[in-house]
């Protein structure tokens, strides 16, 4: 018996469908590193930003956003330094900066410093032109490739804005803060910080230290 002719035109239609769906396959498989020689595929790791010591964290430079210059957060070495992570686009960041130029208009005469590094994936322009909006009285700067190596350094985890870290003043991590500072919390860890005494200590506790003012 003669088959039909439209048999061939089957055969190719689905050896067609076979390399189709053997190419959509290979586009969805996940990526693997080199074939090893028994021939299992081994998966490529992500690699996580290898932290910086504690030593590299401190020193590690960024520009100044109000000045040429660049710094590090041993330029402050001797005051309680808190450091502020933030953003433009962040709206907790925006509502928190009138707590720390509180902070730093309160107790920078006892030794505090605040210090803020901006985390946009923008220019240094555009942040600047944010800053020349608002009133800030303490020192910014901009964030590069090195912030989350940095804040790892310092034994934190920048997976979200704000974020905020606490050094005494021989430059060692006190505290760090995910999220936005609570204003009676900021209060209590800034004053026990200044006084040598643990950051839990509640404000009832802590003695006001000269130049600060008791609440």
């Amino acid at each position: 018996m003669q088959a039909p002719r439209s048999l061939p035109i089957i055969l190719l239609l689905l050896v067609a469908a076979g390399a189709a769906g053997f190419g959509v396959y290979q586009w969805l498989a996940p990526t693997t590193g080199p074939t090893p020689a028994n021939g299992t595929p081994v998966a490529q790791a992500v690699t996580a930003p290898v932290p910086m010591s504690p030593q590299e964290a401190l020193n590690a430079k960024f520009d100044g956003l109000s000045d040429s210059s660049s710094h590090t957060l041993n330029d402050w070495h001797g005051k309680v330094v808190l450091v502020n992570f933030w953003a433009t686009w962040c709206a907790p960041c925006r509502e928190e900066i009138p707590l720390l130029v509180r902070l730093q208009a309160q107790y920078s005469a006892s030794g505090l410093q605040v210090v803020g590094i901006a985390t946009d994936e923008t220019s240094t322009k555009d942040v600047k032109d944010y800053l020349s909006k608002m009133v800030v009285n303490y020192p910014m700067l901009m964030g590069d490739e090195k912030v989350d190596r940095m804040v790892a350094g310092f034994g934190g985890n920048l997976i979200g804005l704000p974020f905020s870290l606490l050094l005494d003043r021989n430059g060692h991590v006190i505290k760090l803060t995910a999220g936005e500072l609570d204003p009676k919390d900021a209060d209590a860890m800034v004053r026990a910080a200044l006084a040598g005494l643990p950051v839990s200590a509640s404000p009832a506790a802590t003695e006001p230290t000269p130049g600060t003012t008791a609440k």
